[in-house]
């Protein structure tokens, strides 16, 4: 075998490993965020009074507390706006909380959305835009709002059949 021979195998078993381990990574990323999707959002069948409990449980830590999306109501139109503190909260908040309550479909979701996950997003907001139109208008909070509010209460939103969506920043 010649040494010219010789390179060009070398050469052709460093690209075949290369192309393994980007296939061996493209799979482990692929199992890592199938992994924190699973492991962070709990959808359950429950009946009104069910979520209704959940519900309670869950916003009784804020009682007193103003949330940081003010809602209201203005001519069967929904007004929101970001409520801000005079200073910066000393503790920064490490994932966001989602609650929400489908009457039509007697479901309750729980997400769990570390934000360092949430950073990697396009301007590094949250965007409550739904398909059949907005929840809250136009209103994209940013990352840097939740940090500044600091762990608490974000949102708690009652729809008039009973649709209710409860955000919590820890």
């Amino acid at each position: 075998m010649t040494q010219q021979h010789s390179r060009k195998q070398t050469w052709v078993i460093a690209l075949v490993s290369i192309a393994a381990l980007g296939v061996f990574g493209t799979i482990v990323l692929i199992g890592l965020g199938v992994y924190v999707v699973t492991s962070n959002v709990d959808i359950q069948d429950a009946t009104p009074e069910t979520a209704e409990l959940s519900f309670q449980e869950a916003r009784t830590r804020f009682i007193g507390e103003e949330p940081l999306i003010r809602l209201t109501r203005e001519n069967g139109d929904i007004r929101a706006e970001v409520v801000r503190h005079d200073r910066r909260s000393d503790v920064r908040p490490v994932s966001l909380h989602v609650m929400v309550w489908d009457p039509d479909e007697e479901r309750l979701v729980n997400v769990r959305l570390p934000l360092w996950l949430l950073r990697f997003g396009d301007n590094a907001t949250v965007d409550f835009s739904e398909a059949d139109g907005d929840i809250v208008g136009d209103l994209d909070l940013s990352i840097e709002d939740i940090d500044y509010h600091g762990p608490g209460l974000v949102l708690d939103y009652q729809e008039e059949d009973r649709e209710r969506v409860l955000l919590w920043t820890e």
